[in-house]
């Protein structure tokens, strides 16, 4: 067996540890968030169409209150995937620094 092969062989399951260890806090993270954002939005609509029900809310008031619910929820997606760009390159580099440990070990 070559060592890039041996290497290979070494570093396989910490390196499937690492993505999945940051792939489901990633995944718990932004279930849980969204959970929130969505359950939060439901509740803020259904108040508002209430109050436009019963005419203590005019269409203008409604429509504004929408687009800024809508603002709000485009900033959280836009937070999301920043997230998500970061937790990458974490796992990225985390995979690198484990090839390289492993490669300079056998080297030296």
């Amino acid at each position: 067996m070559s060592a890039l092969e041996e290497l290979l062989k070494d570093t396989g399951d910490e390196a499937k540890n690492i993505v999945k260890r940051n792939l489901l806090e990633l995944i718990q993270g932004a279930k849980s968030e969204s959970e929130a954002v969505v359950k939060e939005t439901g509740q803020k609509i259904e108040r508002w169409l209430v109050l436009k029900v019963k005419d203590e809310l005019d269409s203008d008031e409604l429509e504004a209150l929408l687009n800024a619910r809508r603002r709000t929820v485009r900033q959280f997606l836009n937070t999301q995937e920043i997230a998500v760009r970061s937790r990458l390159e974490k796992v990225t580099i985390g995979l690198i620094d484990l090839t390289l440990n492993k490669a300079l070990d056998s080297i030296l």
